[in-house]
C-alpha cells in the first residue's frame, strides 16, 4: 500500500496538507450537490477549486520567475497539459461510451453528438450555452482553468519583457489586483449589457476567483512568517467563514437575484482566500482519508456526473442510492487516476526534456 503513488504523494513533506483538506472539501461538496442537490450550495466547491488552482499555478510560475528571472510559456503549458489532458480526453471519449450505454434510449440528450463535440475537445464549451448535455457540462470549469493556464503565463511574459527587473514583482502584483477587479466588473457588465445575462461560466466572469489564489501566493511570498501567527490565522479563517455564511444567507433568498448574478461569485472567492490564508500553515497531515480524496479529486470531478441520472433511475434519490453513487464514482476516479493520470505524469519529464532538447538543437544550428 505504501508503494502506491497516492501515499508517496501525500507523505511528501513538501506537500501542503491544508490545501489537500480544502481540495477534499471542494470535491465532496460538488459531488454531493450533483446528487439531487443533496448539499445545497455545494456548487461553491468549484469557486474553492479556482482559488486553490490560482494559488498552486501562481506558485509554480512565481518560483520559476524568481529563480530564473523568466518563465518558459510552452514548457509550463505542456507540463500542465500532461496533468490535465490525458484524464480529460479519456473522460470525453469513454464517458461518451458510458453515456451511450446508459442513456441512448432514456435520455439521449445526455450524449454529446459528434457534430457538437468540438467545443468540448477545444475547451470553449463554457461560452456556447445550448445544447446542454448535463452529464458533461460540468467541464465548463475545466475550460476556465485551461484559459487561465494561457492567460497567467502571458501576464508573466509581458512583465518579463516590458518591465525593468527591479519592479517586475510589483508589476505582477498590480496586474493580479487589476485581474480581480476586472473579473468583478465583467460580471456586472455581463448582467447589464448582454441578452443572456449569464455571469456564471465565462472565463472573464470567473477569472477573479483564480486571481485571488495568485494573490495569496504573493502574500505568502512576502508575509510568510506573519501568516504563521495564531491570532492572524484565527482572524483570517473565521472572517472568511463569516463572509461565506452571510453570502449564502443573502443568496438563499430568491428575491436577491441581482446579488446572485453579480456579487455572489465575487464575494465567495474572498471568503475562500481568507480561509486558505488562515489555515495554510496548519498541519493536517494526519487526516489521511481526506488527503487521499484530494489526490483523486480531479478524476472524481470528471467522472461523477455521468453516473448520476442512471443511479437515481435505478435506486432513486435514496440514502442507498447516494452511497452507491459515491462508491461507484470514487472507484472509477481511482482507476482513471492510476491508469491514465499517473501514467502520463510518469512520462512527463522525459517527454518534455526530449522535446525541448530537440528545440534547443534546432536553435543552435
Amino acid at each position: 500500500m505504501k508503494n502506491l503513488k497516492v501515499f508517496q504523494t501525500i507523505n511528501d513533506k513538501s506537500r501542503v496538507s491544508s490545501i489537500d483538506i480544502f481540495r477534499a472539501v471542494a470535491i465532496i461538496s460538488v459531488v454531493l450537490f450533483h446528487f439531487d442537490e443533496r448539499l445545497p450550495f455545494g456548487f461553491l466547491g468549484v469557486d474553492l477549486f479556482f482559488v486553490i488552482s490560482g494559488l498552486l499555478i501562481g506558485g509554480l510560475l512565481t518560483k520559476e520567475f524568481k529563480n530564473k528571472g523568466k518563465i518558459s510559456f510552452f514548457r509550463f503549458f505542456l507540463s500542465r497539459g500532461f496533468k490535465i489532458w490525458p484524464s480529460y480526453y479519456f473522460f470525453i471519449l469513454f464517458g461518451s461510451l458510458v453515456a451511450f450505454c446508459f442513456y441512448r434510449t432514456s435520455n439521449p440528450g445526455q450524449i454529446i453528438p459528434f457534430w457538437d463535440i468540438k467545443r468540448y475537445l477545444f475547451f470553449y464549451q463554457n461560452y456556447t450555452g445550448v445544447p446542454f448535455h448535463w452529464s458533461f457540462d460540468h467541464v465548463w470549469s475545466l475550460c476556465v482553468e485551461e484559459h487561465f493556464y494561457v492567460l497567467l503565463p502571458i501576464m508573466f511574459l509581458i512583465v518579463q519583457n516590458f518591465f525593468p527587473e527591479k519592479v517586475r514583482l510589483k508589476a505582477l502584483f498590480i496586474f493580479v489586483i487589476l485581474t480581480i477587479i476586472s473579473g468583478m466588473l465583467f460580471k456586472y457588465l455581463s448582467f447589464i449589457f448582454t441578452h443572456s445575462k449569464d455571469t456564471y461560466s465565462g472565463t472573464h466572469n470567473r477569472i477573479d476567483s483564480l486571481a485571488w489564489g495568485v494573490l495569496l501566493n504573493f502574500i505568502l511570498m512576502y508575509y510568510r512568517e506573519k501568516m504563521k501567527n495564531k491570532k492572524f490565522a484565527f482572524f483570517a479563517f473565521f472572517s472568511g467563514l463569516v463572509i461565506l455564511i452571510v453570502s449564502i444567507y443573502i443568496d438563499s433568498n430568491p428575491k436577491n437575484f441581482l446579488f446572485d448574478k453579480i456579487y455572489f461569485h465575487s464575494v465567495t472567492p474572498i471568503s475562500f482566500f481568507l480561509m486558505l490564508a488562515g489555515l495554510y500553515f496548519v498541519d493536517f497531515s494526519r487526516m489521511k482519508f481526506l488527503r487521499v480524496i484530494a489526490y483523486y479529486s480531479y478524476n472524481w470531478y470528471l467522472w461523477h456526473p455521468v453516473f448520476v441520472i442512471f443511479i437515481t433511475q435505478k435506486l432513486g434519490n435514496t440514502t442507498f442510492g447516494l452511497l452507491a453513487y459515491l462508491m461507484i464514482t470514487f472507484v472509477v476516479a481511482v482507476a482513471a487516476t492510476m491508469l491514465i493520470e499517473e501514467m502520463a505524469l510518469k512520462k512527463r519529464k522525459t517527454v518534455l526534456n526530449k522535446i525541448f532538447k530537440q528545440v534547443q538543437m534546432k536553435k543552435d544550428k
